[in-house]
């Protein structure tokens, strides 16, 4: 047990020519600002998409009401600051004919160029008779969706406008927005 407590570490080890050449691609992300704590709480999908501001370095945390539905978010957020996105992805559990009409308005209102969608495949197997051909028959318009299966329970969405890339995530009546990365 002693060799534990004996181990010992020589920074000139580390040390050597490559110190002052060497480039990481690791960046020190900048640090967040404060959001007030009544912005913090919210019910509806347009309030949020409202309030967030789509800058650079933003990073936003809410609790949301138990009626929020996060797919709303997603169109609401997209046209209320009038985003074009490159390429957007959707890693769910499950979805709704509302939420697949909610992205069909974000294609055919020519804000997304490329939608991939993963879904579960519980989901799948429940809905390939029913909602699975819906799907197809409003998104695949133009070669510019792709649906994937996979045993996942995640809720993300990664849109990549030719500026910036957003990352939203939801769980259990909360909310996520990380990091605006400028390109």
């Amino acid at each position: 047990m002693d060799e534990l407590f004996k181990f010992g570490v020589n920074m000139a080890d580390f040390a050597g020519e490559t110190e002052d050449t060497f480039k990481t691609r690791y960046i020190k992300p900048p640090k967040s600002r404060e959001i007030p704590e009544h912005k913090l709480k919210y019910d509806l999908a347009i309030n949020l998409a409202k309030d967030i501001k789509p800058e650079p370095g933003c990073r936003y945390f809410v609790i949301l009401d138990g009626k929020f539905i996060a797919g709303d978010f997603i169109e609401a957020f997209i046209t209320e600051h009038n985003l074009h996105i490159k390429r957007m992805t959707i890693s769910t559990l499950s979805m709704s004919e509302n939420n697949v009409d909610s992205l069909a308005n974000l294609i055919n209102g020519g804000f997304v160029d490329e939608l991939n969608l993963i879904v579960s495949d519980f989901f799948f197997s429940h809905e390939r008779r029913n909602l699975i051909p819906y799907l197809y028959e409003q998104l695949d318009k133009d070669d510019k969706f792709q649906l994937a299966v996979a045993g996942t329970h995640c809720k993300t969405c990664i849109i990549e406008t030719h500026t910036s890339l957003f990352l939203l995530f939801t769980a259990a009546q909360t909310f996520a927005l990380l990091p605006t990365l400028s390109r």
